[in-house]
């Protein structure tokens, strides 16, 4: 293909969200990957209900995919210290969890069964700028030879570290310096249909069951710790387990099955639209992940952009993108500020102790944020 209406660059959840809209629309959409499905992403593996509703909103409900091996996710339970909160979703609303390969393997079928032609090894060097726009993209397959893709729509879909991001000037570096590193060990029988959250100071751990007997483990430290685990992985997560009273035994036989994925610094807070240029998922901006709405976050800025890219190819005018932008910030401001306090709590034991306590009898807030961390209780409708 050389040329096409919208080329989407990453075929995650965000990208293929984004193509599955736009092609359904008639529009020829190229949606470039860097790899080859299926392949392993960094990912605490939560579809959270907001996520699961999206992906009925798109046409895709659960049991499409979620079966089988498939966990069913009712709420969370976390732990700071030797304190215990656990929630439960509001409404009996189900998250699910399963291997990310798995998920994005079957959006991105999706979004060829909609019309969309997928191009996978197909690695994006950089943007076509033609009068002061963005028009395309320049990108190369396995053989190494450099091609072009016009386009007058690049939606830059390829993640924390975008390419798109900042050949665009988009891209922004916050203050937070943070690593992580997710793999999958033996599933652990107590975490039953609850993800886990383990939180000390500088440190957050997750576990979520993602079926198949294997769960998900993800360590999260400051930036200064990363460090040691470079070259010792299996003893740094012993001794980051070490740190936290309700895991440090339950860890002792604990070893990665696969390999360990590392991701960060977490904090980008990039602008999410540009001439000719829009950024969904992770590219758009992003904190650290402690409550889990990753993937949620994908598929709703997927479909919040893919409205204002339908006007502005018919219209041949950029102000459906900032209108856009301006969106996506909206939509995102009180996810971004809960997870703002979470991670200030963290760097302030006392205080977080304090708050932990007083949310434990008190069921309403309790609830409020339990539907938070699981995107409920908001409507949405594509394109409102």
């Amino acid at each position: 293909m050389d040329s096409a209406d919208v080329a989407i660059v990453g075929a995650g959840p965000a990208g293929s969200a984004a193509a599955i809209m736009l092609a359904a629309q008639g529009l020829r959409v190229a949606l470039l990957e860097a790899q080859r499905h299926p392949r392993r992403k960094p990912c605490g593996e939560s579809v959270n209900p907001g996520a699961v509703q999206a992906l009925a909103r798109l046409g895709l409900p659960p049991a499409a995919f979620f079966h089988g091996d498939s966990v069913r996710i009712r709420g969370w339970r976390l732990h700071y210290g030797r304190s215990l909160l656990e929630a439960d979703f509001p409404g009996a609303r189900l998250g699910m969890s399963c291997p990310r390969e798995q998920l994005d393997q079957w959006l991105a079928s999706e979004a060829v069964r909609a019309g969309a032609e997928l191009m996978e090894d197909a690695r994006v060097d950089g943007l076509i700028r033609e009068a002061g726009r963005v028009a395309g993209v320049t990108y190369r397959l396995a053989s190494g030879r450099p091609r072009e893709l016009r386009a007058p729509l690049v939606i830059g879909a390829d993640g924390l570290r975008s390419r798109i991001a900042r050949a665009a000037g988009l891209s922004r570096a916050g203050r937070l310096r943070k690593a992580s590193f997710t793999f999958h060990t033996e599933a652990f029988d107590e975490i039953g249909d609850r993800i886990e959250l383990h939180l000390q100071k500088e440190i957050v751990v997750g576990l979520v069951p993602v079926g198949g007997g294997l769960a998900n483990m993800t360590i999260g430290v400051m930036g200064e710790h990363a460090k040691h685990a470079a070259g010792r992985t299996e003893a740094f997560v012993k001794e980051t387990a070490s740190r936290l009273p309700y895991l440090s035994n339950r860890l002792l036989h604990v070893k990665p099955v696969d390999e360990v994925l590392a991701c960060g610094p977490f904090d980008r807070p990039n602008a999410a639209a540009a001439a000719g240029v829009m950024l969904i998922g992770d590219a758009a901006g992003y904190y650290d992940p402690l409550t889990g709405q990753g993937i949620y976050k994908a598929l709703r800025s997927a479909e919040l952009a893919a409205p204002h890219a339908l006007a502005a190819l018919r219209s041949g005018l950029d102000w459906p993108l900032q209108q856009y932008s301006l969106r996506l910030r909206d939509e995102f401001a009180a996810s971004g500020r809960l997870q703002r306090m979470i991670e200030y709590g963290t760097r302030h034991p006392l205080l977080f102790r304090g708050a932990l306590g007083g949310l434990r009898w008190n069921r309403r807030m309790r609830d409020r944020i339990a539907a938070s961390i699981g995107d409920i209780g908001l409507e949405h409708e594509v394109g409102e």
